[in-house]
């Protein structure tokens, strides 16, 4: 029940993610559809890929002070857009490092404010 409830709202953080960057729109057809497959590739990844990419970022990221985890967290959204518009063929577009960077932000702030675990 928790999985499913960090899905909808990682869902739910990426719909608002998607109004406020331009650089950001939904592909496929409904879209809330495309909101919950791009959600949970973003969950799977958080859980499976994102520990170990962590691990071995530890130097780079002790020496940003911590601002590479920022990066991480872009990557990761990055990843989730490209595997869940390939798997799924729907999903969330993000073109553009910084627009990725600014979607990885507000996902991850609007899914803590609605209590998602990752």
């Amino acid at each position: 029940m928790k999985t499913l409830m960090s899905v909808l709202a990682t869902a739910i953080a990426s719909f608002v993610a998607v109004a406020l960057v331009p650089s950001a729109h939904v592909v496929g057809n409904p879209q809330w559809a495309a909101y919950l497959a791009f959600a949970l590739m973003l969950c799977v990844i958080n859980a499976i890929v994102k520990p170990i990419i962590k691990v071995l970022s530890i130097p780079v990221t002790v020496v940003t002070l911590g601002l590479f985890s920022f990066v991480i967290d872009a990557l990761m959204v990055s990843l989730a857009s490209n595997l869940a518009e390939s798997v799924f063929g729907m999903g969330v577009v993000v073109s553009g490092f910084w627009a990725t960077l600014f979607v990885a932000l507000i996902v991850s702030f609007v899914s803590g404010l609605l209590g998602a675990k990752d």
